[in-house]
């Protein structure tokens, strides 16, 4: 079983419909990117499986917890509240705006959630963040705030704070497409690092060389459908949509 299980997955925004059938599995220390143009879906698939937007029908399962299942009947039915707190713990997701408190300092950032959603002490919070921020050579900015820090150091405060939490699974929705091509390469180092650990990790990026290097399958996705997988999909596509779509890179 993989940590995260998405099966036949369907959402439309009004008459549009975004995704159509998606099928997507993750196992445990797999790095999963997934690629393709604007409008493609990539971004909604992210959003789906991290509860940012309820799906139409079909089934996730993450860590071996149902989040949502459809009945025979065509009825989709969500976990009760509880035990969705407890699926949200195994995941983090980084935005690619930060998504950061401005009027919160760093340590505040990463350990707000830890001690009134998780209910660490104070003291735990604060052990867990300095570990995380020497991981990522950020303990001089502890009591910064973000708009003191670049664009890069946001980007890392936020994978951070998605790790605070020790999650089995991260998200990355175009961890670098805010940054400038100087900022970009410490984000990256940050997260080629998480998958040498063995980190599962799902990033959807424009950064093909870098999902080529360190993605152990690469998913391409048009239409809202998953045109292709494979290990060699940016190396060797079979699909002409996919040839066509690498051609411009």
């Amino acid at each position: 079983m993989g940590v995260l299980e998405m099966k036949n997955i369907r959402k439309s925004f009004d008459s549009l419909q975004v995704l159509k059938g998606i099928d997507l599995e993750v196992k445990k220390g797999e790095v999963v990117a997934v690629i393709g143009p604007s409008g493609g879906g990539k971004s909604t698939l992210l959003r789906c499986a991290t509860t940012l937007e309820k799906i139409d029908s079909g089934s996730i399962i993450i860590a071996g917890e149902t989040l949502v299942s459809t009945s025979n009947s065509g009825l989709t039915h969500y976990t009760d509240k509880k035990k969705l707190q407890e699926i949200r713990s195994k995941f983090g997701l980084v935005f690619q705006n930060f998504n950061l408190f401005p009027h919160f300092s760093v340590r505040r950032n990463i350990t707000e959630a830890l001690i009134h959603v998780y209910k660490k002490s104070r003291e735990e919070a604060d052990a867990i963040c300095d570990s995380l921020l020497a991981k990522f050579d950020l303990s001089s900015k502890a009591d910064s705030f973000p708009c003191n820090l670049s664009g890069g150091q946001q980007q890392r405060v936020s994978i951070a704070r998605a790790m605070a939490v020790n999650p089995e699974i991260l998200f990355f929705d175009e961890p670098t497409s805010a940054l400038d091509p100087e900022l970009t390469s410490g984000v990256l180092k940050v997260i080629r690092e998480l998958a040498e650990e063995k980190m599962t990790m799902v990033i959807v990026t424009h950064e093909m060389a870098f999902a080529r290097d360190v993605a152990d399958k690469i998913v391409f996705m048009d239409g809202g459908v998953i045109v292709e997988q494979g290990p060699d999909v940016i190396s060797n596509p079979c699909n002409e949509r996919t040839r066509e779509f690498l051609s411009k890179f």
